[in-house]
């Protein structure tokens, strides 16, 4: 795949992008009010739509919500049909209808209508989400640490020193994980491992030598270069970055092994072992055909069982994820495909019914990454090369998460059955790609809807009537505010990063450090949840890498 530069990052004024999001706000409202903001004076019911498009033999649902009763019927092109029953009240809307055009399936853009005021543009067609990847990979060459291939530019060059030893390492290159300038290795080995499973062989290649780098010996793994201290002004781009670490602005950054215990100068993680980590850079190392050191990682992660999180400093936040035996399944399943090697294959199966099923799922809240990669992708990766029974397990290990999914979303117009946590995007991802995947092993087509919904919700159908990819799609309302210095300090839009996403008010609220700006979104948040497209909402607005990466590997995958 690969990715024109130019056409991907364009500079913009923070001004000029402001009056573009309110200009294309109401895409999807009131006729008589699309140049200006939603006003419960000026409007009073809306469509939500995913504005990337639907395949044609995609489940295709509108939401439409208002603030009073409707009845009627709603059209697309020669296709008409009954608004159906009130779905009652959620979030900001007291009234909600589902509008199925599902058996409309003809290719082009057409509108979608209600009355004669409300209308909404439609695509429909087999290649809506073709150009989709590049843009996602053009976000991922962005946040590359090292030579940035977007910039040209230059960063991190003497990345970095043990903290622990205060050995000088190599540890230049891999991706920086948000908006900041850390690397987190918990991220970069899932984002390598799915990578070369969404088949984006150059980007997987580009994290692969991190990882190389992370595991110098047998006794030793970092889970971090650079810290929250990353955080402290002045504010500056990846190659101008002056962060002191200790030995002078701008020079080398701290190297935090991963531990078997918690770790943190000040605050402390909950480490507890090595085996999420290790697990999953080993199964990034078999997909990578590096097999002597994918058996090395392996050998680490079942000899010391247990999770390894991001070390904090500044701050108490970190990566605090509480499932392994996931990671070492996906290890050995790899290390069997790489190998053919009867063993793996057994131990794979092993950590499989330890691993069961994603107990996230179901749940209205959980910590952050606490079940990080949030779907078991091994399952998926096992199921062709076991006996019947196993497959039947394994199914049913997916089958019933998706169960505990479904019954939440049935009780909402919009079908949103994950928790709305920091980085709920990661959530929605995950539950979409399961249910492809669960389809793609058993032929079972129940669960095509609550897949379709979610992938929906990303790209636009969700209260806001916000793509979550930004500037994706470029002549929709989509994330373009991000909390992003690029977007910040040189007004370069992030093009194809994926955002944290809407998450509860309370949430928001515990993570509000600086006043927001002007909220074009006001009108649509409530307490079940809450988006900000401005910089200053990071629980909300900053893009991420493995959110990205999953969204690769989802499109993929459904396209399969």
């Amino acid at each position: 795949m690969h990715c024109d530069h130019g056409s991907r990052y364009q500079l913009v004024s923070r001004r000029s992008c402001r009056a573009m999001a309110v200009g294309l706000l109401l895409t999807c409202g009131s006729l008589a009010a699309q140049n200006a903001p939603p006003s419960p004076t000026r409007e009073s019911a809306w469509l939500r739509v995913n504005q990337v498009g639907y395949l044609p033999e995609d489940p295709k649902i509108a939401v439409l919500s208002s603030d009073r009763p409707l009845t009627g019927s709603f059209s697309i092109g020669e296709f008409t049909a009954d608004i159906g029953p009130d779905q009652g009240a959620w979030g900001p809307f007291a009234h909600n209808y589902r509008l199925d055009f599902t058996a409309f399936t003809q290719p082009g853009r057409h509108t979608l209508r209600f009355g004669p005021d409300l209308a909404c543009t439609v695509k429909i067609g087999p290649d809506v989400y073709d150009g989709l990847p590049d843009k996602l990979l053009g976000f991922m060459r962005l946040q590359r640490c090292g030579l940035n291939p977007i910039t040209g530019q230059k960063c991190h060059q003497e990345d970095a020193i043990d903290t622990t030893t205060g050995e000088r390492l190599n540890m230049v290159g891999g991706w920086h994980d948000a908006a900041d300038r850390i690397k987190h290795m918990i991220t970069t080995t899932y984002c390598v491992a799915a990578l070369y499973l969404a088949d984006a062989y150059d980007e997987a290649q580009h994290g692969r030598l991190m990882i190389e780098k992370i595991h110098p010996n047998d006794d030793v793994i970092y889970v971090q270069v650079a810290d929250d201290r990353d955080h402290s002004p002045p504010e500056a781009l990846w190659h101008e970055d002056r962060t002191d670490y200790g030995w002078g602005p701008g020079g080398p950054r701290s190297a935090w092994r991963a531990t078997t215990q918690p770790a943190g100068p000040k605050y402390q993680n909950r480490s507890s072992g090595l085996a999420s980590l290790a697990g999953r850079a080993s199964a990034a190392m078999a997909l990578a055909g590096d097999v002597g050191r994918a058996r090395r990682l392996y050998a680490m992660a079942k000899a010391h069982p247990g999770n390894a999180m991001s070390v904090p400093v500044k701050a108490p936040y970190y990566y605090g994820e509480s499932t392994y035996h996931d990671d070492l399944e996906w290890a050995a399943v790899e290390l069997f495909l790489a190998t053919g090697e009867r063993p793996f294959l057994e131990e794979a199966i092993q950590h499989a019914d330890r691993a069961g099923d994603n107990v996230w799922m179901g749940r209205d809240r959980h910590g952050h990454y606490e079940f990080f990669p949030y779907v078991n992708l091994a399952h998926w990766r096992l199921y062709p090369h076991v006996p019947p029974e196993v497959q039947v397990r394994l199914a049913g290990y997916y089958r019933s998460g998706l169960e505990r999914i479904r019954d939440i979303a049935i009780k909402n117009p919009y079908r949103l059955g994950t928790p709305l946590v920091w980085c709920s995007t990661n959530n929605v991802i995950a539950l979409a790609t399961q249910a492809v995947l669960y389809e793609r092993m058993t032929g079972d087509r129940q669960f095509r809807t609550l897949a379709a919904e979610a992938r929906d919700w990303i790209f636009g159908r969700n209260p806001w009537g916000v793509s979550f990819v930004i500037g994706v799609p470029e002549d929709g309302v989509a994330s373009r505010r991000p909390h992003h210095l690029f977007w910040k300090l040189a007004g370069i839009l992030p093009v194809g990063g994926l955002v944290d996403g809407p998450v509860y008010k309370d949430i928001n609220d515990s993570l509000k450090f600086m006043p927001f700006d002007d909220d074009a979104y006001a009108r649509f948040q409530s307490d079940i949840g809450v988006y900000h497209d401005c910089y200053a909402d990071f629980s909300t607005n900053e893009p991420i890498i493995d959110g990205t990466v999953s969204l690769l590997l989802l499109v993929k995958v459904w396209s399969d």
